[in-house]
């Protein structure tokens, strides 16, 4: 082989190995950037366990005082009824 033979062999080897470098480092940064995301979903997945949880106990609370504002409302029902019955035997006990 010749000198020009072997200058001409290495410098097309030069390039291929800088076509291989770029291709790596292309695939490094994908492979940087699916690791970003997949921590950014992890995330995502911890928010919605977080949200979930606190609609949960968000609508507990929620049950919760609608029954207290049901016994509340029978309660003041019965306290009417009381006083209405009361005012009338006040009225009759007057007439």
């Amino acid at each position: 082989m010749s000198d020009e033979s072997l200058t001409a062999a290495a410098e097309r080897l030069n390039r291929a190995c800088a076509k291989v470098e770029a291709v790596m480092a292309r695939l490094k940064t994908r492979a940087e950037s699916a690791r970003t995301e997949a921590a950014a979903a992890g995330d995502y997945d911890a928010d919605r366990a977080r949200l979930a949880d606190a609609l949960d106990a968000a609508q507990a609370r929620e049950q919760a005082l609608a029954e207290a504002a049901a016994e509340a409302s029978e309660a003041l029902g019965a306290a009417i009824g009381e006083l209405r019955a009361a005012a009338q035997a006040a009225e009759a006990e007057g007439a």
